[in-house]
């Protein structure tokens, strides 16, 4: 059984700490330590988290038996989910909780009468998206975004269209 717990300012620690473990293990691979340490201090630092919080975004802790395996994040943009955020640690993976958590996201749609949810993934993150296309995503576009330092995000869009 997967809980979700939504994060307050009270387990904005709890969530900083799971980030720190899961984006090396995910990313550094992908686009390697430096680029991983500027993300983690401009885009998932307390503070930037907090300003996410205060601006609407949804963050929510994932737990298993008690244990913080992970975490996820959204807002509705345009009448549409966002999903901004997913991750697990790789012990966790393959159990079927990525699945648990598209069909709560896919519930949560439903009830406010959202038909889409779409998200970005990196296109080295080939694990990720071989995940997502299982889930019923498909490619929609690619996205470049310059985001300082000289480092780039090369992402691709994949959406989902709910019946």
């Amino acid at each position: 059984m997967l809980e979700k717990v939504k994060v307050t300012t009270k387990e904005i620690d709890e969530l900083v700490a799971i980030i720190k473990e899961v984006w090396p293990e995910a990313f550094v691979p992908i686009i390697g330590q430096e680029q991983v340490d500027y993300m983690l201090a401009t885009y998932q630092s307390k503070e930037q988290i907090e300003k996410e919080i205060a601006e609407g975004v949804q963050y929510f802790l994932l737990k298993k038996q008690g244990q913080t395996v992970g975490y996820t994040a959204y807002e509705i943009i345009d009448s549409k989910i966002y999903l901004s955020k997913l991750y697990l640690l790789h012990q966790v993976r393959g159990q079927g909780l990525t699945t648990a958590i598209f069909h709560w996201y896919e519930q949560l749609a439903k009830e406010q009468g959202i038909t889409e949810i779409y998200l970005r993934v990196n296109q080295g993150n080939t694990q990720a998206i071989a995940v997502y296309k299982h889930q019923g995503f498909e490619l929609v576009g690619e996205l470049v975004s310059d985001i300082g330092q000289g480092f780039q995000m090369v992402d691709y869009k994949m959406k989902k269209i709910l019946a």
